[in-house]
């Protein structure tokens, strides 16, 4: 394919920073099928951009060139660490980067980003009026207008794959237990904000990975962000009712789908808990893989809106990862439009204590959760909660 130019040297002007972006989770793998993944990982996530490409890259922590990617994924063995993981950015060849040291130096004298002046917050509401706050949560929660203009970032393509192991009987001798995810993103700018040749190619990665992974989930989106869904930021942090002290990361909130978006795949056990009668509608396609199923909204991907990702949810909200986050109110108002959100999910916190009200940008704070957790539990003494009034 041909690549247009970097955003990157966009000179000192805002551009359309959209991304096509994956995001997949599994659990409860065997080493075997992991090692498969990571090969398809190889041929179609590095090998596919390395004659474009720029490469800075990390593999188990130690930096590496992508000629040695490939001799470290052959000696991988069944003494394994029981944490892979491998990162990389990519930036698209000019004359200005042809190698990683450019690359880097880039990034270090943030060059790119010397002449830009960082504009404050133009918010739509008042800061010290919990009326006007919510109001414009209430009239924007589902807006379909959403801002995709903003400052470069320093990449064109990112991965990032993690993947860490939890055994789950010590009586029984496996190696199943792995976990994990991956996120990936390319650049809208340098796709031409083409994005069907890439969603086509994404959709196929996803059907060779299911095909090895059982409990394989995944999304493919556009969106400014570059790791992981929206939806899945405001319920990240799910309630756990163990703890599991050899675990590192939270391991339970595998195995769920993490968002709704235009393009999701889901295993066949989770689909079972689906209600296929609202499949039947026209705006969704449904195809049937050897492990797992794809619903999808039956659009171009750059053109699936929050009306759309609503429809989606009603029909796989039993499946989505369950959690609840707490959110700075600016950052969360960004998100608006964005995710299916719905209004008793939403809690505005108001902080009461004079110290902490003194600050105008710290008065308020937004919690989402999903309905399925249990309730708040602040301390009435320091906050206030606001909910909104549902008609």
């Amino acid at each position: 394919m041909e690549y247009k130019k970097s955003g990157v040297f966009s000179e000192s002007q805002k551009i359309d920073c959209r991304n096509l972006c994956l995001y997949l989770n599994f659990k409860n793998e065997k080493l075997d099928d992991i090692l498969r993944f990571l090969k398809l990982i190889e041929s179609d996530l590095v090998e596919k951009f390395e004659e474009d490409f720029v490469f800075d890259m990390e593999f188990d922590d130690e930096e590496i060139t992508v000629k040695a990617l490939h001799k470290k994924l052959t000696n991988v063995s069944d003494n394994a660490s029981r944490r892979i993981s491998l990162l990389y950015d990519g930036i698209l060849k000019s004359d200005k980067i042809s190698s990683r040291f450019d690359y880097r130096n880039l990034i270090s004298s943030r060059m790119f980003m010397d002449e830009w002046v960082m504009e404050a917050p133009k918010l739509g509401f008042d800061l010290e009026d919990t009326e006007s706050i919510k109001d414009y949560i209430l009239r924007n929660i589902d807006s379909d207008k959403v801002d995709y203009l903003g400052e470069p970032a320093p990449q064109d393509i990112g991965l990032n794959f993690s993947c860490d192991y939890i055994k789950k009987d010590q009586e029984i001798d496996d190696d199943f237990g792995y976990f994990g995810s991956l996120s990936f993103n390319i650049s809208g700018c340098i796709l031409g904000y083409d994005f069907e040749y890439f969603t086509n190619y994404l959709k196929d990665f996803v059907k060779k990975a299911g095909g090895i992974l059982k409990s394989l989930c995944a999304n493919i989106f556009i969106s400014d962000k570059i790791l992981k869904t929206d939806y899945f930021n405001l319920f990240e942090i799910e309630i756990i009712e163990h703890d599991d002290e050899e675990a590192p990361v939270n391991h339970h909130r595998y195995g769920f789908l993490s968002g709704v978006e235009g393009i999701n795949y889901i295993p066949k056990d989770l689909f079972e808990q689906v209600d296929k009668c609202q499949l039947e509608d026209e705006k969704f396609e449904v195809e049937a893989m050897e492990n797992g199923v794809f619903v999808n909204v039956d659009k171009p991907l750059d053109e699936v809106n929050i009306h759309d990702k609503y429809s989606v949810r009603e029909v796989l909200d039993d499946i989505l990862i369950k959690g609840y986050c707490d959110h700075d109110l600016i950052h969360f108002v960004a998100f608006l439009g964005r995710v299916p959100l719905y209004l008793d999910e939403v809690f505005l916190i108001e902080a009461l204590e004079d110290e902490v009200r003194d600050d105008l940008y710290n008065r308020y704070f937004v919690v989402t959760k999903n309905r399925e957790i249990e309730g708040l539990h602040l301390d009435g003494s320091k906050f206030r909660v606001h909910r909104f009034n549902m008609k």
